[in-house]
């Protein structure tokens, strides 16, 4: 694992990972290069099939069996992530580097409430006790200016909200 310090929080270089189907391979991220200093978002734009959640499950190294990064270097923090292993990577996700998916129906479960869905990823990843976990949750949805009352709520009861 290497440790260099960077000036960007994150930057991908020369990114490639392909699929490997039964129709043969196909090339879903082709060379893909940005960095993200502190401060910045970065938003990825483009038709639907280009590649967007494939760069995105490359970053976070969630890969399904039947794809591989090819090439390319991830640097999070002076840290390539594409030189780890899982259990080398585990630790980072959620603490780094993180993926807030872009349909809550197809991210959260839809039969459990979502504030005992996040309370349960705050009991795992930072040891929360569940007092804690909850504090936590209500202080996050204040933050994004949903109401703590939304927490013992169901997915699909979001919509508009």
């Amino acid at each position: 694992m290497t440790n260099v310090e960077s000036p960007d929080v994150l930057s991908v270089e020369d990114l490639t990972m392909h699929y490997t189907t039964s129709a043969g391979m196909v090339k879903a991220v082709d060379g893909v290069s940005f960095s993200i200093k502190r401060g910045q978002s970065l938003g990825l734009v483009g038709e639907s099939g280009c590649g967007k959640s494939s760069i995105a499950i490359s970053l976070l190294k969630l890969l399904p069996d039947n794809a591989n990064i090819i090439g390319g270097q991830v640097n999070l923090g002076g840290i390539d992530l594409v030189l780890l292993n899982e259990d080398e990577m585990r630790p980072l996700r959620w603490n780094r580097i993180s993926m807030v998916f872009q349909a809550a129906m197809n991210s959260l479960d839809p039969v459990y409430r979502v504030g005992d869905q996040i309370i349960e990823a705050l009991e795992v990843h930072e040891r929360y006790t569940r007092d804690e976990a909850l504090k936590r949750v209500e202080e996050l949805f204040e933050l994004v200016s949903l109401d703590p009352g939304f927490i013992s709520r169901y997915p699909h009861e979001y919509s508009g909200a």
